[in-house]
């Protein structure tokens, strides 16, 4: 995997390589092998002929052209990130996808932006993220609930930067009870939530689960998860695999409830009598609990996270988010970079060992 997060150092034939070959631990029993192949192939193909077309082609384009481009790639990575959980893959690559992801919602966001200073937008303005849409799942809550998940939670500002938009009116969009509480410890200045979901159904259930006793928790997160496919009625996740066969294996990518993992990992919530549900991505779960242990074994928060641009609090190894894969050692005093040439937000470091 490369550096830094750069469409022009993606490493297109190891994310080709991420292909699983043979279907020996799927974790969904209703993905088949062949529809599984042809969607990686349909997805990351997708993928890559967006984001070289941008490349080349970006500035010549019609811009309802490049906007739905833009949208498209968004829905292709996700529901790639998806996909692939669904065949078994490793958690890492979706790490590794995430900060690209961020990049393309925010070009995506910029292209959308533009096409609204056109003549086709006729002077109208849409949400860049519509929440009373399909968006609201299709990109918006995988967004945040896969960011949350893999250590990307520090992110989460520039996801509500682009999911408020008040250029479309001046107060920003009408916000979601379940999407502002799974960003509240991590996004400042927002509110009071509100007590329902713009989708409803499914969503507004869980938030019942933030405001209950600790010891209730788990027995509603099992209801919930109980209830998630038929409540899911309106969703365009619901009933894809009778029509996967119909439509040649391109609609079904498995059925997950993405938002009920996030919920678990943040109120820590003891999954035992749910885990093995039907439903509930438990290797993503285990995935961010195991990496938020690393971070509390180490030395105190306030020494563990520091923004970029200020001293570095303890010589030893960093990690950044915007950085993958990337251990940089800083002596206790140094500035620690800001790296603004990624165009990343706000960066913080996390100290990583003295060795």
């Amino acid at each position: 995997m490369n550096s830094q997060v750069n469409d022009i150092d993606i490493n297109w034939e190891e994310w080709f390589k991420q292909k699983i070959l043979i279907n020996k631990n799927y974790r969904d029993n209703l993905l088949q092998h062949e529809m599984y192949s042809r969607r990686f192939d349909t997805f990351l193909n997708g993928i890559y002929s967006v984001t070289d077309g941008f490349q080349k082609y970006k500035t010549g384009s019609k811009a309802s052209k490049k906007m739905a481009a833009g949208h498209q790639r968004l829905l292709d990575v996700l529901n790639l990130i998806s996909l692939q959980y669904s065949a078994g893959g490793g958690i890492r690559f979706i790490q590794e996808l995430y900060p690209y992801i961020l990049n393309w919602m925010e070009e995506y966001a910029d292209i959308h932006a533009q096409y609204h200073q056109s003549t086709e937008a006729e002077g109208r303005y849409v949400w860049h993220i519509a929440l009373g849409t399909e968006d609201y799942w299709d990109i918006a809550l995988r967004l945040i609930c896969f960011g949350l998940l893999t250590g990307y939670a520090d992110q989460m500002n520039r996801i509500m930067q682009i999911i408020d938009y008040t250029e479309a009116t001046p107060e920003g969009q009408e916000k979601d009870g379940l999407i502002e509480r799974l960003i509240a410890p991590f996004v400042t200045d927002r509110g009071t939530p509100p007590n329902d979901a713009r989708r409803h159904l499914p969503y507004c259930k869980l938030i019942k689960v933030f405001d209950a006793d600790a010891a209730k928790r788990p027995a509603m997160m099992l209801q919930y998860l109980e209830d998630w496919y038929e409540a899911s009625r309106r969703e365009p996740y619901h009933d894809q695999h009778p029509r996967a066969d119909i439509d040649d294996g391109f609609l079904y990518y498995g059925y997950w409830s993405w938002e009920a993992a996030a919920v678990t990992w943040l109120l820590d919530i003891d999954d035992t009598i749910y885990r093995e549900h039907q439903f509930y991505p438990k290797d993503l779960v285990d995935f961010a609990k195991a990496q938020s242990e690393k971070v509390q074994t180490q030395d105190s928060v306030e020494k563990i996270k520091v923004r970029g641009g200020e001293k570095c609090s303890k010589t030893g190894f960093w990690t950044t988010p915007a950085q993958p894969n990337q251990r940089l050692h800083f002596n206790k005093g140094d500035i620690l970079p800001m790296l603004s040439e990624q165009d990343w937000g706000q960066v913080y470091w996390y100290f990583d060992g003295e060795k």
